[in-house]
């Protein structure tokens, strides 16, 4: 599949579940406006790009920075923002971390680089946040900074394009992934908890 292909792909994929009711259960606590005007200005900057000291940016990588920078603006609280921001900070790093063992030892690969790179994420954005504005902000912030390693690491030898279209399918499928496994998981404990609350009441009234 070329590149640019998935992001598209699951995008369609978001809007279709979103429109069909999946809201509440995916992004309870964005609104209905912010989600139309995030996918309005995808689509108009995912094709769009800027160049700044020779290096290509897409304007959706600047939009994503605007996007961290307002969640981080009305996270409530100046520990919870340092806390989410070193959680994308170590997102960043694990992004760039993965990326260069992938790419030192290729026997690690289990199917397609970039792929396994962003399951990994989501599965580590998942078990360090789960509140979704909050999930997406750190992936994003990780993905922001991953890309400006790879820029500054291949930076003499190669044009890099910071948000191309690599980018924009890392980061649909990280954040497509977190937010199904975050609602698995919360489902899984929510039906566990009720099972043992039930055997509990049950265990209790067979005392009396």
């Amino acid at each position: 599949m070329n590149s640019g292909y998935l992001s598209l792909i699951l995008l369609c994929i978001t809007l279709i579940l979103l429109a069909s009711g999946w809201k509440e259960t995916f992004i309870r606590s964005i609104s209905h406006k912010a989600i139309l005007l995030f996918f309005v200005a995808w689509l108009l900057s995912s094709r769009l790009s800027v160049t700044i000291a020779q290096v290509q940016v897409q304007l959706v990588y600047m939009w994503i920075t605007v996007i961290c920078l307002v969640i981080l603006y009305v996270t409530h609280g100046f520990i919870h923002k340092l806390h989410l921001l070193s959680i994308g900070l170590l997102m960043g790093s694990l992004h760039f971390l993965i990326g260069q063992l992938l790419m030192m030892d290729p026997i690690l690969i289990v199917g397609n680089p970039d792929w396994d790179t962003a399951l990994l994420l989501a599965v580590a954005a998942t078990m360090l946040q789960r509140s979704a504005p909050e999930q997406i902000a750190a992936i994003s912030i990780g993905y922001l900074l991953g890309d400006l390693y790879q820029s500054s690491l291949h930076q003499g030898h190669m044009n890099h394009r910071l948000g191309g279209t690599h980018f924009q399918d890392q980061w649909w499928l990280t954040v497509f992934a977190a937010r199904t496994l975050t609602v698995m998981v919360q489902s899984a404990y929510n039906g566990c908890r009720g099972v043992i609350r039930s055997w509990m009441d049950r265990k209790g009234g067979w005392r009396k």
